[in-house]
């Protein structure tokens, strides 16, 4: 069987407001949506802005975990528009609070208390950038008091 191998796409920084909206328990768990308010992508291959658009529709369930289902718009620096969905799962929710209140987690022994992936799909109809949207990517997060961090890396 063949190992994955990776390549660095970016990193980004999304700001997010508390959660807005608390539904309340339904079928999926415990609803929240909070709203982006923008950040920043930085990267080799990809870089620009995250543009205060968006947000996060995620349920928390009853062992402590996030499920995320977040959408966002990405600004390159040269003008391109390319919108990022991505699904992901945060546990334990107290941990990444507990780390985000501190400004992220610090050492590796904090990174290691939270397990925090998704799987962003990237669309746009840029030419430029047209590659992104056959890509498949992964995305390794941290909660960093009031904004996410995605380190993403190309699945080869």
């Amino acid at each position: 069987m063949d190992e994955p191998r990776f390549r660095y796409l970016c990193s980004y920084r999304a700001a997010f407001t508390e959660p807005q909206q608390m539904i309340g328990k339904a079928h999926f768990g415990r609803r929240m949506i909070a709203a982006l308010t923008g950040g920043e992508v930085e990267g080799e291959r990809l870089r620009g802005r995250v543009m205060p658009s968006g947000g996060d529709w995620a349920t928390i369930d009853d062992n402590d975990t996030l499920r995320l289902d977040a959408r966002i718009t990405m600004e390159t620096h040269d003008g391109a528009l390319i919108y990022v969905s991505y699904r992901g799962v945060l546990r334990p929710l107290s941990a990444a609070h507990k780390h985000a209140r501190n400004g992220g987690p610090q050492t590796a022994e904090d990174k290691a208390e939270v397990y925090f992936r998704t799987t962003p799909m990237f669309e746009t109809g840029d030419e430029r950038y047209r590659w992104l949207n056959d890509i498949v990517a992964v995305g390794l997060g941290a909660s960093v008091g009031g904004a996410v961090r995605y380190d993403v890396f190309e699945l080869l």
